[in-house]
């Protein structure tokens, strides 16, 4: 359930308790998770015990449904500018105003959203809820780009968590956000008001996110430019794992003798602005707030919340019936798609 980017992200190797290594995954992510957490990784539903000089210590879950890893090198997420321009193109489309070479090439599948679904409006807030044998999916929309849906899909599966106890995956893209769980639930428009809303913002978001740890890491990178940390002699370098610790040392020292630290401080306000996008969060919620919420209930995936589901599904299988099941399901929504369009 997670936000932006760590100044220097580094790999963390992933190791079971008394067991092998399963991989490395990358520090901006693992970092947001508290001990207890599940997050989804090689196929396998795992628990975070406790992360300590660069490796992450797991266990397998007993829950089904995990956080879905979100990597760095695929992130070019949408600016608050690009994200209106996306809404603004979708009302057209809605319209029948279709423009350019990528809009007439995007058009059959934006109709088929409209048959099956709903084109939002800019002042709509588009809910999908979709019941799949692996649970009930919920899709939703605000089109924030993926660095804010980060943030937002963290704070909505926590609040909802508290109304529906369950365990709820998220994944995320630049156009929404998934909650996957296996309990059925529901909200009117109103619940969902209060899902968005702004009230006790950062109490919920430093509930549901590791920020202790996150500010940790930040902190490495703030140490290493104060010269608080010996970084290596030329051509010998010291390793992340070594930087660390070393700034480790320095942070939990200044937690406890000096919890005013002005450099404590400073980490936690970079977490707050550049892992957690604070005010463009706020932002958002003041604009989702005043939407109107379009809910739809749907018997199979659309094209807005199908790459939800493929990520749901990568994260918990092999790649390779990954890629069969992705296959198989793209192969069964066309031959719907081709029946619906000639009707």
């Amino acid at each position: 359930m997670s936000v932006g980017t760590i100044t220097s992200d580094s790999s963390v190797a992933v190791r079971v308790i008394r067991g092998q290594m399963l991989g490395t995954i990358e520090e901006s992510f693992i970092g947001r998770l508290k001990p207890g957490s599940t997050f989804s990784f090689a196929g396998l539903t795992l628990e975070l015990v406790r992360v300590r000089d660069m490796t992450a210590y797991v266990r397998r879950a007993k829950k089904l449904n995990g956080v879905v890893p979100q990597w760095m090198g695929g992130r070019m997420p949408l600016s608050s500018q690009l994200a209106k321009v996306v809404r603004r193109k979708l009302s057209e489309a809605r319209r029948g105003e279709i423009s350019g070479p990528e809009m007439r090439a995007a058009a059959p599948v934006l109709r088929v959203q409209e048959l099956w679904s709903h084109l939002p409006e800019p002042d709509e807030l588009l809910i999908e809820r979709v019941p799949m044998r692996e649970g009930t999916h919920h899709f939703i929309f605000p089109f924030a780009g993926r660095l804010v849906h980060e943030g937002l899909a963290a704070l909505v599966a926590y609040r909802v968590s508290r109304l529906f106890p369950a365990s709820i995956a998220v994944t995320l893209n630049d156009y929404g956000f998934g909650l996957l769980s296996g309990k059925t639930w529901a909200l009117e428009e109103a619940g969902w008001a209060k899902i968005f809303s702004k009230e006790n913002l950062l109490d919920d978001l430093l509930a549901c996110l590791n920020s202790a740890e996150l500010a940790r890491r930040q902190f490495r990178e703030i140490a290493r430019i104060a010269g608080l940390i010996f970084q290596g002699y030329p051509g010998q370098g010291k390793s992340t794992r070594q930087l660390q610790a070393s700034s480790g040392l320095f942070y939990d020292v200044f937690k406890q003798y000096d919890p005013q630290n002005l450099l404590l401080e400073q980490a936690n306000r970079e977490v707050m602005e550049r892992q957690l996008e604070l005010s463009r969060l706020g932002e958002t919620l003041t604009d989702v707030v005043k939407m109107k919420i379009v809910q739809r209930e749907i018997p199979r995936l659309t094209p807005l919340s199908f790459p939800l589901w493929a990520s749901f599904v990568q994260a918990n299988v092999t790649s390779e019936s990954w890629s069969e099941r992705v296959k198989r399901m793209a192969l069964q929504l066309e031959s719907v798609m081709r029946e619906d369009t000639k009707n």
